[in-house]
């Protein structure tokens, strides 16, 4: 710690109305997941490592302990931005679900109510001459959708406090938000099989495959050309370790041929127009049952709401010699359409029981009667 840098900080004295005016924009009427170095880069076009170099802060070398015995009691606002920052970069590092939803929203409150539009009877008709256009149907209402709290307390003994360095408590925080990720995923990984709503309204069409237990390549490009059809082309899949192993063990997974090259004595003249997809990402998750795979259109199965962003608090737990961090967040998931995604079950037999549910047979729709 440069104490001479220190004592001739202008700045030292602003953090406290800096941090405070973050925590209200984080907690407004439309919460803002606002960092405190994006703050003060917009509100004072300043770096978080300038602020450092400003006080005579050296992170690689300073602890949290060496900020708390600092004369100027405003600088000790900075450790819970430290700690916020830190968890904020790991619950960023290995998400699923940021590259999953259509959209963040934020919102105020614990609920918030969004429409539900369905296409009953949309289908063209033929129109005869001065002849009455007959009229389809569009019906709407509308779902509540619940958020919930996560979050977990995480205690830093005196050791680690007085001696470590905050560089170094920042790579194990980050592992802290890390698992907070996790727990977001899996809230929305239920939210894509089950849906929002209690009875079940939302939940994942359910579709078998032509033989239970043997997966073919067939099997997802049927969901594929289907979700496709009907304007949902699917870029992403999730599944356990055993269903992904079991998909990228497919032939047509693992041989791909060299861009531009057409096989020795072909000459193709098919060229599929529907726009199933080329390629696509596979996401591992343990949320996800044995047999189960998702199959998902990240522009129309999913949106986040928002109503805290990460919260962080701390006390000191004298007993113990413990300082004890606190990382909240209140968010939650609702289905955009319910035919965004699908749910691919290789445990079901696509003819016999678990065909595409009759909202998504397209035929009807592309027929003019």
């Amino acid at each position: 710690m440069d104490i001479q840098k220190f004592e001739s900080s202008t700045r030292k004295s602003e953090i406290e109305k800096w941090v405070r005016s973050c925590e209200s924009l984080r907690a407004g009427e439309n919460p803002i997941d606002i960092t405190f170095e994006s703050y003060l880069k917009k509100k004072e076009d300043l770096s978080l490592s300038a602020l450092f170099e400003d006080l005579g802060i050296d992170p690689s070398l300073d602890t949290i302990q060496n900020i708390f015995t600092l004369p100027d009691s405003s600088v000790r606002w900075l450790i819970p931005e430290i700690i916020r920052e830190a968890l904020r970069l790991g619950l960023r590092k290995a998400p699923i679900w940021s590259n999953v939803v259509a959209a963040e929203q934020s919102i105020k409150g614990l609920s918030t109510v969004i429409p539900h539009i369905n296409m009953s009877d949309a289908a063209p008709k033929y129109v005869g001459e001065a002849e009455t256009i007959s009229t389809g149907t569009i019906s709407y209402g509308q779902k509540t959708v619940k958020l919930r709290k996560i979050g977990r307390g995480i205690k830093i003994p005196y050791e680690v406090r007085n001696y470590v360095s905050i560089n170094v408590v920042s790579i194990f925080l980050q592992d802290f938000g890390i698992k907070l990720g996790h727990a977001i995923d899996a809230l929305m990984i239920d939210c894509l099989i089950n849906g929002e709503q209690a009875n079940g309204s939302e939940s994942a069409p359910v579709v078998g495959i032509t033989t239970p237990n043997t997966l073919t390549y067939a099997d997802i490009l049927r969901i594929w050309v289907r979700m496709s059809r009907i304007g949902r082309v699917p870029q992403i899949m999730i599944g356990g370790e055993t269903a992904a192993l079991t998909t990228l063990n497919l032939t047509e997974f693992k041989t791909t041929p060299a861009s531009g090259t057409i096989p020795p004595g072909t000459d193709p003249k098919l060229k599929l127009r529907t726009a199933i997809p080329t390629s696509t990402d596979y996401y591992i998750h343990g949320s996800m049952p044995a047999n189960q795979q998702l199959i998902v259109d990240s522009n129309s199965a999913i949106i986040k709401y928002n109503a805290q962003p990460l919260l962080v608090e701390s006390e000191k737990i004298v007993s113990n010699q413990t300082e004890a961090s606190y990382a909240t967040l209140t968010t939650g998931f609702a289905i955009v359409f319910r035919d965004g995604r699908v749910l691919m079950d290789s445990s079901l037999d696509f003819d016999t029981t678990n065909p595409f549910p009759s909202y998504m047979d397209v035929d009807a729709l592309e027929q003019v009667t």
